[in-house]
């Protein structure tokens, strides 16, 4: 029979052992980050007060940009609904796909688990309805979110985020992926999805996930070996990317 102090001991071992395997959150697991590395609810501005100045001029432009945006605007921003790197084709090269670059694919599925379980957490701390919910004038289109804050967007982060590691990968063309990138996020505005300062707060937010994630040796590994087959796959010479730690 095991004596208490033996049970104890025990419970210690397996305890450790779990807790190597428990989940870093409810939303998951994390890869790269360390749990309670990053807390995005201490970081970025709170959301707008809903009777603020702010809350009225950011249901003002969504308004506005409703009335103005033309059937190509929409079928562009409803085309970026779905969280897919692949939408930088039109700036990485059109041949820019999972089969293509395997390694590619894997390595940014790995950072986007990362960035989801803090994307989700951050959204928890505010709770901010969507523009959608607060006036009945707004009439958003496509496909309507899953998660149900609107602050900070997580298209804005996904798309800002993807844009500061791509560029990264490739320097060259740095520019038109962060304008890419913003236009991402500047989407969910078009659809009715989203207020303007809640696209502030994700790319806000993008560039303190990168830092974070920056700081792992892990993520640097995968990072340059991902570079390596996608620069190859582009044709760019290996040696002439700058720094992934830039």
């Amino acid at each position: 029979m095991l004596t208490r102090r033996c049970l104890l001991a025990l419970s210690l071992v397996v305890a450790t052992t779990l807790g190597a395997h428990a989940a870093d959150s409810k939303y998951g697991n994390f890869i790269f980050v360390k749990p309670g590395q990053l807390d995005l609810g201490k970081l970025l501005a709170p959301a707008p007060d809903p009777n603020s100045e702010t809350q009225k001029r950011d249901l003002a432009t969504v308004l506005e940009v409703q009335k103005t945006r033309t059937p190509a605007q929409v079928e562009r921003a409803v085309a970026d609904n779905p969280l897919s790197i692949y939408r930088f084709a039109d700036v990485v090269g059109p041949d820019f796909s999972a089969a293509r670059y395997p390694q590619v694919d894997a390595f940014f599925k790995r950072m986007f688990n990362d960035s989801r379980i803090l994307v989700l957490s951050s959204k928890d701390v505010w709770d901010r309805p969507r523009p959608y919910v607060v006036s009945k004038d707004v009439q958003p289109v496509g496909e309507l979110p899953k998660a149900p804050g609107s602050y900070p967007s997580g298209h804005a982060i996904f798309g800002y985020l993807s844009a500061i590691i791509l560029a990264n990968m490739l320097p060259e063309k740095a520019t038109a992926l962060y304008e890419r990138g913003y236009e991402y996020g500047t989407n969910r505005v078009v659809t009715g999805v989203h207020f303007p300062t809640d696209l502030e707060g994700g790319r806000m937010a993008a560039t303190a996930i990168a830092a974070a994630l920056l700081q792992s040796e892990q993520f640097r590994t995968e990072l340059e070996a991902a570079k390596t087959e996608l620069r190859k796959g582009l044709g760019l010479s290996i040696n002439a990317a700058s720094s992934s730690a830039r």
